[in-house]
């Protein structure tokens, strides 16, 4: 940005900031409907707030999302989109506010998990392979039950976001949400038209529900849910009213039902069965 002129009078920070987010809007606007949307937005937010990476998924009820976009290279776009929408999706933290009907906003993604995230198999086995350290989600009503959700990330050795960054992007949480949802509009549209064309394509409606369904009760299927989310055995038992030892014992027969020993292979068997 030009300095101010000799002899003018400072230029307050809040000034400079405005300007410098000014620019960026003008050149996502210039990106609309065009393949350099992510790249500007992330540009246009850089400038305000260090962040590394932007993606993005459409998602409508449970069915298989739909990947909108990102700023990844070919070997991380694998890991964690590719992967994510071959099942682990489901035990997404973003993916579960959306089923519990969070429309908009603007959300850590550490304050949407369970409180086990980090100890759950999902984690090891998905989440921790693609070297994300913090997201920010911007939830977009895109209407018809779809919802976009932007995110915005930081690798594991970048430093994470300090308070006065977040507080940024809150800020920036109206104009974020009307961009994407512009830019969004087509896909969702399309979205919804191919679902209503072929409502039996892989739809994954009530997965946890149908999974070992012969086998488990349906105690059991609900404890297998929470417990795949990264609930401990202690937050299992509020959301179901039950005592924790009561939820061992549901996890320790459904684990001799199944014929499995640990949540890895729980993990395995779900991913098998929704994959």
């Amino acid at each position: 940005m030009p300095l101010p002129e000799s002899g003018a009078p400072p230029v307050s920070r809040t000034a400079l900031l405005l300007a410098q987010w000014s620019r960026g809007i003008g050149e996502i606007i210039a990106a609309l409907q065009g393949p350099d949307f992510d790249a500007a937005l992330l540009q246009a937010v850089r400038r305000l707030v260090d962040v590394d990476f932007v993606m993005s998924f459409a998602y409508r009820g449970s069915t298989r999302p739909i990947a909108l976009g990102d700023t990844l290279d070919s070997a991380r776009r694998r890991v964690i989109i590719n992967d994510y929408l071959s099942g682990p999706y489901m035990l997404d933290p973003f993916f579960q506010a959306t089923l519990d009907g969070t429309k908009s906003g603007c959300f850590r993604l550490r304050n949407l998990a369970p409180d086990r995230f980090r100890q759950s198999e999902y984690f090891r086995a998905h989440y921790q392979r693609t070297g994300i350290g913090e997201e920010i989600g911007f939830f977009c009503d895109l209407g018809d039950a779809v919802t976009g959700v932007l995110s915005l990330g930081k690798w594991t050795d970048s430093p994470p976001p300090s308070r006065h960054d977040l507080s940024f992007l809150k800020a920036l949480t109206p104009a974020i949400a009307g961009l994407c949802t512009r830019q969004w509009d087509a896909t969702a549209r399309s979205m919804v038209k191919e679902r209503r064309r072929k409502p039996g394509s892989p739809e994954m409606t009530a997965a946890y529900e149908r999974f070992g369904h012969q086998l488990l009760s349906t105690r059991e299927r609900q404890i297998v849910t929470l417990v795949l989310q990264g609930h401990s055995t202690d937050s299992a038992a509020r959301h179901l009213d039950i005592s924790p030892g009561t939820v061992k014992i549901h996890r320790r027969n459904l684990y001799r039902k199944l014929g499995i020993a640990t949540q890895a292979e729980l993990f395995a068997a779900f991913l098998a069965f929704v994959g």
